[in-house]
């Protein structure tokens, strides 16, 4: 009988947020663009977010930008980090991130909302709008 239930948990802690999101919009808080152009809020195509136990991974199919990240889950934010990239190993890595309205390698967004269709992340400079695939 435990064999049973134990073949029944659950793989990923977080069954709300571990899947595969795509990235919809990033609203700039500031008016301002990582670069500094004015910018409201921009629609994104081709940008895919995945959540897996303790696992970020960016992904564009625009760009062929790719990265995997550490995610801690402290439930209501997310801390995202890329820090094990650096510019001197790995050109492109901020450039590549802004694309995604991740501001910096190590940043924290608060979960304002996530169901299972939605999820809108904030952080202090952008508003990521996702829609779960």
């Amino acid at each position: 009988m435990a064999v049973l239930f134990l073949s029944c948990e659950n793989v990923f802690h977080n069954d709300a947020l571990d899947y595969m999101w795509r990235l919809d919009s990033v609203e700039y808080l500031d008016s301002l663009d990582f670069y500094g152009k004015p910018c409201l809020e921009e629609s994104k195509e081709g940008l895919w977010f995945s959540f897996a136990r303790d696992l970020i991974w960016l992904e564009s199919s625009n760009s062929g930008f790719s990265a995997i990240g550490i995610m801690i889950d402290k439930g209501d934010y997310l801390i995202f980090d890329f820090s094990m990239y650096n510019e001197e190993n790995w050109k492109g890595i901020n450039d590549g991130l802004n694309i995604f309205g991740i501001g910096s390698r190590v940043s924290a967004f608060n979960v304002t909302e996530l169901n299972r269709k939605h999820l809108i992340l904030t952080g202090r400079k952008t508003v990521l709008r996702f829609t779960r695939w």
